[in-house]
C-alpha cells in the first residue's frame, strides 16, 4: 500500500512499504525516474531510501495539493511488479587479510568459520544497493547471509581507513573515505571511491547490484593497497 505524506514546506514523502524488501529498491528507483520524466520542471531533488522516496519540489512551479494529486495519479498508473529492472553490476575487489580486516578474526571465532568459508559466503552473494548514506558513494548493500551477520560495534572507531569493507547486521558496505564508524571491518578494497574522482558521484544508484571478489595480499599491494 503506497502512502504520500507532507514532509516539509516543499517536500513529499512517498512510502512504498513498511519493511525492507528486495523488490523495493529497483521499484523505487524506477518510479523516481518516472517522476523526473513527467515533472522535471517541478522537482528539485529526489532521495530514495529503503522503503520510501523523498521528493523536494519547487513551490514557484507547483503547490502541495496539485503536486500530491499528480504524484498520486502517477502511482496509480505505475505497475511496480512489471517495472523495468534498470540496474548496473559493480564488481569490488577485496583483500580479506587480518592486517586490514580489523574484526574478521573475532567474527571467525564467534561464527566458528574458517577464513576461506567466510570469504566464500561474503563473495557468493549478489548484493543490492538499498540506500545511499552520508556520502554519495557510501552504499548500503543487502542482504548479508545470516551465517556472517554481526551487530554494530558497541563502541564505534574514531577512524576507519578508506576502502574498508564492513558488516552491520544484514548489511555490508565500503567506507569511501577515512571516517569514524561502528561497522565490523572484514576487508579492504583498492578501489578508489573518493569524490576526488567526479565519476564516483554516480557510482552507485538505488537498485544497482554489487559483487565482491577476493584478491591476494600480493594483488592488494600491487594495486596500491
Amino acid at each position: 500500500m503506497h502512502k504520500i505524506i507532507l514532509a516539509g514546506e516543499s517536500s513529499l514523502l512517498i512510502y512504498f512499504g513498511n519493511k525492507i524488501d528486495a523488490s523495493l529498491p529497483r521499484n523505487i528507483a524506477n518510479f523516481a525516474n518516472q517522476l523526473k520524466k513527467h515533472f522535471s520542471e517541478s522537482i528539485i531533488n529526489l532521495t530514495p531510501s529503503y522503503t520510501s522516496l523523498l521528493v523536494n519540489y519547487d513551490l514557484n512551479k507547483t503547490n502541495y495539493h496539485k503536486f500530491k494529486t499528480q504524484v498520486g495519479e502517477l502511482l496509480e498508473q505505475f505497475s511496480f511488479e512489471q517495472a523495468e529492472q534498470i540496474s548496473n553490476m559493480i564488481h569490488i575487489p577485496v583483500y580479506y587479510g587480518f592486517e586490514v580486516a580489523l574484526d574478521l578474526e573475532k567474527l571467525l571465532a564467534e561464527k566458528e568459520l574458517t577464513i576461506a568459508e567466510f570469504i566464500h559466503i561474503h563473495t557468493s552473494q549478489t548484493y543490492q544497493v538499498y540506500a545511499i548514506g552520508f556520502s554519495p558513494v557510501f552504499a548500503f548493500l543487502g542482504q548479508v547471509d545470516e551465517k556472517i551477520q554481526a551487530p554494530r560495534l558497541a563502541t564505534p572507531r574514531i577512524k576507519i581507513p578508506a576502502g574498508s569493507v564492513g558488516i552491520a547486521d544484514r548489511q555490508t558496505a565500503v567506507y569511501p573515505i577515512d571516517s569514524s564508524g561502528g561497522w565490523n571491518i572484514v576487508g579492504r578494497t583498492v578501489l578508489d571511491l573518493s569524490l576526488k574522482n567526479p565519476k564516483n558521484l554516480d557510482k552507485f544508484k538505488i537498485g544497482d547490484e554489487v559483487k565482491f571478489y577476493s584478491i591476494s595480499r600480493d594483488e592488494f599491494i600491487r594495486y596500491g593497497g
